[in-house]
């Protein structure tokens, strides 16, 4: 079975490319952020975990004020990192889309809903400044002029099974003891990944007997806070 990073979703067919990017220095595109305003902004602190060699992003199971035992992937040492996964619409290629940033992208969007409410109403042109792999890169918005648009006129995505996935306490557990989850998960989650939204992203909370333990182990991650 064929899995693929964000980075190599552009490679695969079966459907457009769900996730938003601006490759290169001075790339532009115009898109609408589907918030009506900060109060429908909400950051996802996750772990990013190595699974046949690919990056996925699981939700960390804890608060920044819970014990560190609430969550398996933080009790065996592995950092969460607070990431947006911003639901967008390209209106190049009209559809909705999912832009990864890391939390500090926060301020970015609080200045953007002091200024223009709701924040949808408003396409704004989106440039990056820096070059493929530079990690300093920042993007500059530029608001266009506002209309009557609101989030319904626009195709939903969702998330949750797309960008990141959500999984149980044992599932955790088995991913600690495997570097894999349970065989029937991973093809729940190769068919989220494909498909935005996909109900299968609810069907994989599902708790599963974990098998008998072998020796654990902690595999390599990736610490990167944002995608660039």
């Amino acid at each position: 079975m064929a899995r693929f990073s964000f980075e190599e979703s552009e490679n695969y067919g079966g459907g457009s490319n769900k996730f938003f990017t601006l490759k290169d220095d001075k790339d532009t595109a115009v898109i609408r952020f589907l918030y009506n305003n900060m109060n429908d902004i909400q950051g996802v602190s996750v772990h990013t975990v190595k699974v046949d060699n690919n990056n996925v992003d699981v939700e960390c199971l804890r608060a920044y004020n819970e014990p560190v035992e609430k969550c398996p992937l933080c009790a065996a040492g592995q950092h969460p990192f607070g990431k947006l996964y911003i639901p967008v619409y390209d209106e190049a290629s009209k559809e909705s889309k999912i832009w990864t940033r890391g939390r500090t992208f926060f301020n970015k969007l609080s200045s953007l809903c002091s200024r223009y409410n709701p924040l949808v109403g408003t396409p704004i042109e989106v440039e990056r400044n820096g070059k493929k792999g530079d990690q300093s890169t920042t993007y500059e918005m530029y608001p266009m002029q506002s209309d009557n648009a609101i989030i319904t006129d626009f195709p939903e995505i969702n998330a949750e099974g797309l960008a990141f996935h959500v999984k149980t306490e044992d599932e955790l557990n088995y991913y600690l003891d495997h570097g894999t989850f349970p065989k029937e998960q991973n093809n729940q989650v190769a068919r989220g990944t494909r498909q935005a939204g996909n109900s299968q992203a609810v069907e994989r909370r599902a708790q599963r007997e974990t098998p008998a333990q072998p020796v654990r182990r902690r595999p390599t991650y990736n610490n990167d806070e944002e995608s660039f």
